[in-house]
This record gives C-alpha cells, structure tokens and sequence, in this order.
C-alpha cells in the first residue's frame, strides 16, 4: 500500500468535506485518507457556522474598540476630520452599552438553547474559537452586535468625510446586515433580537446627530453624558434585578461616559489639534487601556474599581496625541 500526501476529498453523496492524512483506504461511497480511526467531517453547515464566526467578530465589543481608538489616533495623518467623527462614534458606542443593558435587564429574555453544530466535531484549530462564539451567555433582547455594528458602522458612515457617501453608507449597511445575519446563525439570537438591535442602533444614531452637534461641529461630551445617565438608569435596574453581569456592564458604561465627557468638553481643541500618534505608542496605549478594560468585563474588580478603571481606560486612549505632542516637542528640542 503507497503512502498518500495529505489531501481534502469531497463527498458526492452528502456534499462533505473529508479533511485527513495518512493511509489511503478504499470505500464503497470515496476515497479517503485517514487521520486516525475517524477522519475529521466537515460538512457544509460547519463551514457556514466558522466563516460567520468570524464575520461576527467585527461586532465585539473588543473590536470595535480597538478599531476606533486606532482612528482616533492615526486618523488624523490622512484627514483633520476624522478624529472628532472617531470620538464622536465612541461617544455612540458607549450610549449603545448603555442602552443593551438596560434594556436586556428589563426584558430579562433568555438566548435560543439550540446550537448549529457541535464544536468538538471541528478540527482542533477552529473548534475552540466556534465554540466561544456559539456559546453566548446573557439575555438575548436586544442583540448587542446588531445595536454596536448599527452605532458603529452606521455612525462612521454619516460622519465621517473620506470618501464618497453612498459608498460609505453601502459598506455600512453592508457590515450591519453581515453581523446581524451572523448572530442568527450562530443561533445566540431570535430574529426579533436582531431586528429590535437594529433599530435601537438606528434610534441611538439619530437623536445622537441631534443631541450631539451643534454650529461648532461634533459635541460627544453631550453623548457621553447621555451615556452616563442610562448607564445610572441601567445600574439601577440591574441592581434591582440581582443581575450581575449588566450591573459590571452599567459601571463600565457610567465609568467611561463621566470620563469621556469631562476630558472632551475641557480638552476639546488640544486633542483635536494634536498630531497623530506612532505606531509604538499604539501599540502601548492599546496595552494598557485595554488591560483595564478587560480586568473591567472579566469582574475581576469590585464596581467602584470597575467604574474607574473604565474612565482611565477611556482617559488613556483620549489623552494619548496630548503624549504624542509632547514627544515630538522633546524629539525637536534634543534631536
């Protein structure tokens, strides 16, 4: 018997993949070549699952973040505008937390208990990640991904300059439609779930281009400070619920929004005006707002600590061009 190189086989019969190496063997229905004793299927249904798995990523909250704070501080090589739309669509985000937690806590729906696929079924390199991302935990209504991709995507496509806008509003509707269609398949949300996040993102962008803009441009102090109120409301009514999770999520929520709002509203024309920030200083930036961030959501710390560490999480990323400023100053005075 000849030694085979490792291969892929499809099936006729039932459309599956055969991924396996090894031994060639001969069967009634196809050729394959064994791993082990059992070849590893993969069936079109599990490669639908693992490519929306990862389209769902650009809704995590971890993403988005660091998605906008590197806008927000490289933004600027490219084009003026884009820092102020940047914090602005922070300032969005951090509304949208506020309001998916409030409205998970008084809906209190439970998620779908079905999954699509049985993850240990995957080959080891992708069964661990589909796994973390079918098995959502938390009240379903309204889906966070559909409200944060609505906030986000929706929110860089209205106000942000580069660009032309249809084409900014077609990959906006584009990623908003992707996500939500994600979480539908992942089987975490009901379709009212998505539609319902849908719509609120759409809500919190609409009376966001209201409340927060006035004659002198983009105002996310204001949308900070709505944050900070429904995050109170939030934090109230989880506390009330006995509902730890959105109570952690409603002090991220009133942590960062305070924070946020002050340093905008004091800093405004300083931070818009400072030059963008290196790669390295990033980099260091993301490590450390980052690290408070997920010391906030893994509740490692108590509330009060969970409120400050997101406000300097938030502080870190804001005031960081204010850093870079200062660098470039002592690069020109000691070169």
């Amino acid at each position: 018997m000849c030694r085979a190189k490792p291969s892929i086989w499809r099936e006729t019969a039932e459309t599956k993949l055969i991924v396996t190496t090894g031994r060639l063997t001969e069967t009634p229905a196809y050729s394959q070549v064994m791993l082990s004793s059992s070849p590893i299927l993969i069936s079109g249904v599990d490669i639908v699952v693992t490519v929306f798995a990862f389209i769902t990523l650009a809704g995590d909250a971890w993403f988005v973040l660091v998605g906008l704070a590197l806008l927000y501080w490289m933004g600027p090589r490219y084009d003026q505008s884009v820092r102020p739309a940047a914090v602005f669509v922070v300032s969005l985000a951090v509304v949208g937390l506020a309001v998916v937690l409030t409205l998970k806590t008084v809906f209190a729906l439970p998620r779908p208990s079905s999954t699509p696929l049985d993850p240990t079924t995957l080959p080891v390199v992708i069964g661990p990640f589909v796994a973390g991302e079918i098995n959502a935990s938390g009240f379903t209504f309204p889906s966070g991904h559909a409200v944060a991709a609505t906030v986000v995507y929706g929110g860089l496509g209205v106000v942000v300059s580069v660009g032309r806008r249809r084409t900014r509003y077609l990959l906006a509707v584009g990623a908003i439609l992707l996500i939500g269609l994600s979480r539908l398949v992942l089987g975490v949300h009901y379709p009212r779930d998505v539609i319902g996040g849908i719509a609120v993102g759409a809500t919190i962008v609409a009376v966001g281009l209201t409340v927060g803009r006035d004659v002198d441009g983009l105002r996310p102090d204001r949308l900070f400070g709505v944050a900070a109120v429904v995050g109170l409301v939030g934090f109230v009514a989880a506390s009330n619920g006995g509902h730890t999770r959105e109570l952690t999520q409603a002090a991220i929520a009133i942590g960062t929004a305070v924070a946020g709002s002050s340093l905008w509203y004091w800093h405004r024309q300083r931070l818009i005006a400072a030059p963008p920030v290196s790669f390295l200083l990033s980099v260091a930036g993301l490590a450390v707002a980052g690290g408070l961030w997920v010391s906030a959501y893994a509740g490692l710390l108590s509330i009060h600590e969970t409120a400050i560490a997101s406000g300097l999480a938030v502080s870190c990323i804001l005031l960081l061009p204010l850093l870079a400023a200062g660098v470039k100053k002592i690069r020109i005075r000691w070169p």
